[in-house]
């Protein structure tokens, strides 16, 4: 479909899905057979597709990325940042079992590193993956052992485990588990007063 505007120029609409179609061929010819073009081309195809919310593709791109840098020893922020980006993914679609594979991997290097950054927000990402599968205490175990690490999120980090923290207080409230409610009110109260 296409229009012309006020200024003469034609505009075409295009859907997402043949755009993002084109891009992968357009991928697909440069970089070379290195495992480093193929990698930086995954990670190009997933960023598209993430932003346009292609969540089997982005999925894909991120797992074939994720596979390269394994495969031929990138450092392991590289492929624990993957891990912990291929776990979202697979959360979303409702992937669980797979979701929480990723993760707890992601979280273990996050842990050996001592990423003090990164390992509260594995923790909290992998307490919404044990959700997805109703382990809901096994989740907070995981977001009560992440409660004391939460002072080293960005504003918007925070924002999002405060929001989990409220989910698993409803959700283990109506479980009959009211302590552990408590303590998740406690903690998501504590985040919203944060600066």
């Amino acid at each position: 479909m296409s229009s012309r505007g006020a200024t003469g120029v034609v505009s075409v609409s295009v859907p997402v899905g043949i755009l993002f179609a084109l891009l992968l061929a357009a991928l697909s010819g440069c970089g070379g057979d290195d495992a480093r073009g193929a990698y930086e081309q995954q990670l190009q195809v997933c960023s598209v597709a993430e932003g346009n919310g292609l969540l089997d593709d982005a999925a894909r791109a991120c797992g074939a990325a994720l596979a390269i840098a394994d495969g031929n020893g990138y450092d392991a922020d590289v492929v624990a940042s993957l891990l912990y980006r291929v776990g979202r993914r697979e959360r979303q679609r409702g992937n669980f079992v797979t979701a929480e594979s990723h993760l707890r991997r992601a979280l273990a290097m996050a842990e050996a590193a001592g990423d003090t950054r990164a390992v509260p927000v594995r923790m909290v990402e992998l307490a919404q993956i044990l959700a997805g599968q109703d382990l809901w205490l096994d989740g907070f175990q995981l977001l009560d052992r992440a409660a004391p690490l939460l002072h080293a999120l960005d504003a918007e980090e925070r924002r999002a485990a405060r929001n989990v923290f409220r989910g698993f207080s409803i959700r283990l409230g109506m479980l009959g588990h009211s302590a552990e409610a408590e303590r998740c009110e406690a903690v998501a109260a504590e985040l919203t007063a944060a600066p």
